[in-house]
C-alpha cells in the first residue's frame, strides 16, 4: 500500500504514515468480518472530516453498561473466532488443491534454494542470482521435515529443510523419446511422415509446393 502512494523520490513514505495505518484498521477483515479498530474498541473511529456521526457508519455512541458492552464484545468474539476457523479451512482446501507432497530418498540427488540478499558494495543483485545450488546428495534424515544434504565428494555436509529441496535431473540422462526422434525418416514425399497413396491427387499451394489432399 505504501509503494501506491510514494513518490519517484521514495522519501515521502513516512508522511503518510498516518492514513494508511487509519486505512487498515478502518477495513473490514474478509476473515473476521469486522474491522481492527471494531474488535480493540467495540466502534468504529469517526473519519476525518466527518461533521455528523451518521457520515461514519457504527459511530453512534448508545449509552449502554459495562457489563452489556462486556456481554457484546464477548458474542461479537466467538463471532470472530468461527469466522477465522471457517476461513482458515476454506482457504487451506484452495492451498491443498495442487499441494502435493514431497520426500527425497536416501542417496537422491537435489537442488537446495538460496536466499540471497543484496549487496550494493559488491554490485550483487539477489534478483539476478541462481535460484537454487546444488546437487546435493540426501545422506541423512535427522526429524521428518529436515534433511542432511553433502556436496557429491565432499564429507561435511549441511541440513536443510525439506520445503527448500526439489528434485535434481541430470541432462546427461538420456531420453528414449529423444532418441526416437532424431532417427532420420525415410523420405515418402509427405512432410506428414505417412506414405502417399498414388492415387491420391495433389494441389499446388501458392508457394509452388505441392500439397496433399485427403479424400478418405
Amino acid at each position: 500500500m505504501i509503494a501506491q502512494y510514494v513518490e519517484i523520490g521514495q522519501n515521502t513514505w513516512d508522511m503518510l504514515l498516518l492514513e494508511l495505518s487509519l486505512a487498515i484498521n478502518t477495513s473490514v477483515s474478509e476473515s473476521t468480518g469486522y474491522s481492527p479498530a471494531f474488535l480493540l474498541q467495540a466502534r468504529e473511529p469517526q473519519l476525518p472530516g466527518s461533521w455528523y456521526d451518521s457520515v461514519t457508519p457504527g459511530t453512534v455512541t448508545t449509552s449502554s453498561s459495562p457489563s452489556e458492552r462486556e456481554e457484546r464484545l464477548k458474542e461479537i468474539f466467538q463471532i470472530v473466532r468461527n469466522n477465522l476457523q471457517k476461513a482458515s479451512r476454506e482457504q487451506g482446501r484452495h492451498y491443498n488443491l495442487r499441494r502435493r507432497t514431497w520426500k527425497p530418498e536416501m542417496g537422491s540427488l537435489v537442488l537446495v534454494r538460496q536466499h540471497h540478499l543484496s549487496k550494493a558494495a559488491e554490485v550483487f543483485a539477489a534478483k539476478l542470482a541462481p535460484k537454487f545450488d546444488g546437487p546435493y546428495k540426501v545422506v541423512a534424515f535427522p526429524s521428518p521435515n529436515v534433511v542432511r544434504i553433502r556436496l557429491p565428494g565432499q564429507r561435511k555436509g549441511r541440513l536443510a529443510n525439506i520445503g527448500d529441496l526439489k528434485a535434481f535431473f541430470s541432462s546427461s540422462t538420456g531420453n528414449p523419446e529423444d532418441e526416437d526422434s532424431e532417427t532420420p525418416r525415410e523420405d515418402t514425399g509427405d512432410q506428414s511422415g505417412q506414405p502417399q497413396s498414388p492415387n491420391q491427387p495433389t494441389a499446388i499451394s501458392n508457394e509452388g509446393s505441392p500439397l496433399s489432399l485427403n479424400l478418405s
